[in-house]
């Protein structure tokens, strides 16, 4: 999703017209143009099923492998006290590493390459708790910060060199990650002033996210460093005048921030600029010059399935809208919300399996909107769903992950054997 603001359809019109003027097209010519085009939208619909057919066969990929996962993870855990530290190291980061390693040769070939970033992410997950159960076995200390600095810095490394090998966005934004993780707690560790941390690492990644945007290869991920960037450097602000006399600066770098993606036309800095003015006199600061002294807010559950559907509804039109879009965030959080409120809901109850079909839901809707956020947040919240219902109702049982994994091969065999069927369909 880009961070700029030109309409595609105004560009289009231009070109057409000047097609138009270049081959002195008359009102014959266009009516030509326009039957066919109808003609050709009719005979779409063979291809509207196959998209269709496309997105059911995903669905049945994404399930099945979901589940595997989850038997894995469910499986692991309850043999966990019984494996010894070099197995726990083995099953964490030594999986982490194959990831790692999986994720580059598919991204150096074409045929494998979407397979990658799926790749990439799970080593991203997997590797940083590897280490940590690599430090939390084989050494002693108490210094929590030390042993972040020890995980993030050597990720943040490796990240980088493979970034700069394999040119993948994705990579960047863990390099990113890794990196401020680790800057974080060396600031706790060596007891830095946090405001003037928190500040200099934003502006860094503000500056740098103006320079991204520069660039087409990496301005989808401007969205999510502008809000970092945006929302350390007001942290780093407010650690150090805010309940003061000097509390305004705050809302003058909010309107700073307002300023600055007027001119440059970011998307994202816009919305979170309105969000940060808002929050400034409703939730912040600000709150006092209402005469309010405190503001407190009750989320239930149907509140927060509204408010995250509402939220999903928001960034799929904002996409679309001229005027601001609506970063992945937006659909991440939204699903989030809309989950939680489900599972809050269902919590045990004897309806509770029911979340998974919830979730089965919106990782098809994830597809129909083709929101990759949205699709991260739906497994997740299948994964997390998945994993807690078993240390409920299965602890310490070796049958519920193997079902689980047994029944996420059956719907991988079956999303497999609907695409020969439908393909078979197709050609009869």
């Amino acid at each position: 999703m880009t961070d700029t603001a030109p309409s595609s359809k105004e560009q289009a019109i231009a070109q057409i017209l000047q097609i138009i003027e270049v081959n002195r097209l008359d009102a014959t010519d266009l009516r030509h143009i326009i039957t066919t085009a109808r003609a050709i939208d009719t005979h779409d619909v063979p291809s509207r099923r196959a998209v269709l057919g496309q997105i059911v066969l995903r669905v049945f990929y994404y399930l099945g492998g979901t589940l595997v996962f989850a038997g894995l993870g469910i499986y692991v855990n309850t043999a966990w006290p019984d494996l010894t530290s070099f197995q726990r190291v083995l099953v964490t980061l030594g999986s982490g590493f194959v990831a790692y390693v999986l994720g580059i040769i598919f991204a150096r070939n074409r045929d494998l390459e979407k397979a990658a970033t799926p790749a990439h992410i799970l080593a991203f997950i997997l590797q940083p708790v590897g280490i940590g159960v690599l430090l939390k076995e084989y050494f002693n200390g108490n210094d929590t910060a030390l042993g972040a600095m020890i995980v993030f810095g050597p990720l943040a490394v490796q990240q980088l060199l493979t970034f700069l090998a394999l040119k993948r966005a994705s990579l960047l934004l863990f390099t990113l990650l890794f990196t401020y993780g680790f800057v974080g707690a060396a600031t706790v560790h060596y007891e830095f002033d946090r405001g003037v941390s928190a500040l200099a690492c934003g502006l860094f990644l503000y500056l740098m996210t103006v320079d991204m945007q520069r660039k087409q290869a990496y301005r989808d991920l401007t969205p999510v460093f502008f809000t970092l960037g945006s929302g350390l450097m007001l942290a780093g602000v407010s650690y150090h005048v805010g309940r003061t006399i000097y509390d305004p600066l705050v809302l003058s770098l909010s309107l700073g921030f307002l300023m600055h993606a007027v001119l440059t036309g970011s998307r994202m800095l816009y919305v979170m600029s309105l969000l940060y003015v808002g929050s400034y006199f409703f939730g912040g600061p600000g709150r006092f010059w209402f005469g309010f002294n405190s503001f407190y807010r009750h989320h239930y559950e149907l509140t927060a399935m509204f408010a995250g559907s509402s939220l999903v509804l928001a960034g799929h039109w904002l996409s679309r809208a001229s005027l601001i879009s609506a970063s992945p965030l937006w659909m991440f959080v939204g699903t989030a919300f809309a989950l939680g409120g489900a599972n809050s809901m269902l919590f045990d109850t004897s309806a509770a399996p029911l979340f998974a079909g919830v979730a089965t839901l919106a990782i098809y809707a994830a597809l129909m909107l083709r929101s990759r956020a949205m699709l991260g947040a739906a497994i997740l919240g299948l994964l997390g769903f998945m994993v807690a219902y078993a240390q409920r109702h299965f602890a310490n049982s070796l049958s519920w992950p193997l079902l689980l994994i047994l029944f996420g091969f059956v719907v991988l065999l079956a999303g497999f054997a609907f695409a020969r069927l439908s393909s078979r369909m197709r050609t009869a």
